[in-house]
């Protein structure tokens, strides 16, 4: 099944702000950051049923090397990416 990936306004805040913490830490940081999301993202639309719900219909995955997760939904045909956050933030921030 195709799945439509619409990512929030305020999920995207979060990818920016993010790769750019990274990018200040250390120089191409947030860009590999960056790379890691996109590879996330495009697992999620292959097969997203594959990732646990964790809370109220949402499901993670976590991103390789770093410490966030993609928080999403699957709705009918759509994927829809409402945060992404570090694993020790907490999700009641946007909820």
């Amino acid at each position: 099944m195709n799945y439509r990936l619409i990512v929030r306004p305020e999920a995207e805040l979060d990818i920016l702000e993010s790769s750019q913490w990274y990018e200040d830490k250390q120089k191409n940081l947030g860009i590999r950051f960056l790379e890691k999301i996109e590879e996330k993202l495009l697992l999620i639309t292959q097969n997203p049923l594959h990732y646990q719900v964790r809370y109220k219909n949402t499901r993670l995955a976590l991103i390789e090397h770093f410490p966030y997760a993609i928080h999403f939904i699957v709705d009918q045909k759509e994927l829809i990416v409402i945060a992404v956050l570090g694993t020790r933030d907490d999700p009641g921030k946007w909820a």
